[in-house]
């Protein structure tokens, strides 16, 4: 199977430009997730994974883009964003379902059209399920252990039942499962 090779120090490459150091960036995405949460799980709200994440973007990310906050323009935010695939997969590149990058209008593309540029964060969602799925979960292990400092979060929750909403937080590698939950 064909694997691309992460552009490891991408993110040193960021440092110079000034731009935000991953814990700015999962505050604003915390806040933002829990406000979602609460509005789907009590109120009468309904639709499937692709509406969630277009609901979620337009409505409460785009809101807080701000000067000096690690999202600082609407073009950062990239629905089915691309990027290289990884060692679990045999395609060059895969689409996630929400991804931020660090400049607007931000891709995975180089000058010389390869998939070589990582996002600041990769989020995968399920809306039919409590449960996290550990294909996906397994993808953004291995995608934040080849590029450091890259924020994968998986989201999760039953859109019928709207009994809970959580969140697996990963980053280098390492999983934290219910980084958020909210019922």
């Amino acid at each position: 199977a064909p694997s691309v090779q992460i552009e490891r120090g991408l993110l040193q490459h960021r440092a110079p430009l000034g731009l935000p150091q991953p814990a700015a960036l999962e505050v604003l995405l915390k806040q933002s997730l829990k406000a979602f949460a609460q509005d789907v799980l009590h109120s009468k709200w309904y639709g499937k994974e692709r509406e969630a994440v277009s609901y979620y973007a337009f409505g409460q990310l785009v809101p807080l883009c701000k000067a000096g906050s690690p999202l600082y323009h609407p073009a950062q935010i990239a629905i089915e964003g691309r990027l290289p695939g990884s060692a679990l997969n045999t395609k060059k590149e895969v689409c996630k379902d929400l991804v931020i990058w660090p400049t607007p209008g931000g891709n995975c593309w180089d000058a010389e059209r390869k998939s070589k540029h990582f996002p600041l964060a990769v989020m995968e969602w399920k809306a039919s399920g409590e449960e996290y799925s550990e294909y996906d979960i397994k993808h953004l292990v291995v995608l934040t252990t080849g590029c450091p400092g890259m924020l994968g979060l998986m989201v999760t929750f039953k859109v019928l039942e709207k009994n809970v909403f959580r969140v697996a937080h990963i980053l280098n590698g390492e999983v934290q499962y219910d980084w958020l939950v909210v019922r």
